[in-house]
């Protein structure tokens, strides 16, 4: 009997596809693998705080940024009294018969309410004095500082200096003088509503 040859060709064959059967398996990806997977509790937690600590930090910001602004408005504003009443003393205690009138203009200027109302009112016979002895004034101020402030209106406490000359030749030496205004806002700068000397 003539014996049968295996077939030589079928090995081969079972064994190219069991190496593809192998190949697709691992080069197939399941659905599972690609999807998106669920954050976990740890990372969601993490995600919330970093959050929180965001809009604190914002909240914080604002915070330190609005009250330094406050704080320059306030500088700004005690700064803007005590020019306007430093100005207001000077002109108060500085006057030359020569310019009278523009002297007192000054003062009538920086002044509002009843005080400038009085001052004005007596200005035509301070203007005849200081012409009749040929008065010379010259105010300085050495210090001023804010006694008390409510709002738009502030007392301040002025040191000031003065020398005056009259007709006679007679000239003082600086005397030394403590006045308190009273200042307040009127049409957007500070005048002076109240003044007087303090021993």
């Amino acid at each position: 009997m003539a014996e049968v040859a295996p077939d030589q060709d079928a090995a081969p064959s079972e064994e190219a596809a069991s190496s593809e059967d192998t190949a697709s398996a691992e080069g197939t990806v399941s659905v599972e693998d690609t999807a998106p997977k669920s954050r976990t509790p740890a990372v969601t937690a993490g995600v919330a705080a970093l959050s929180v600590l965001a809009l604190a930090f914002l909240a914080v910001s604002g915070y330190f940024g609005y009250a330094h602004w406050q704080a320059e408005q306030a500088a700004q504003q005690r700064s803007e009294i005590l020019d306007a009443a430093s100005e207001g003393v000077v002109n108060l205690t500085t006057m030359d018969f020569e310019k009278a009138d523009d002297d007192v203009q000054k003062v009538l200027d920086g002044s509002a309410g009843e005080f400038r109302d009085e001052f004005e009112a007596r200005s035509k016979d301070l203007i005849a004095v200081m012409q009749e002895a040929q008065v010379k004034s010259v105010g300085e101020v050495r210090q001023a500082a804010i006694e008390r402030q409510d709002g738009d209106s502030a007392d301040v406490l002025v040191a000031v200096a003065q020398k005056v000359s009259n007709a006679g030749g007679a000239a003082e030496e600086p005397r030394g003088q403590r006045m308190r205004v009273t200042m307040q806002l009127e049409d957007g700068t500070y005048k002076i509503v109240k003044a007087g000397f303090v021993q």
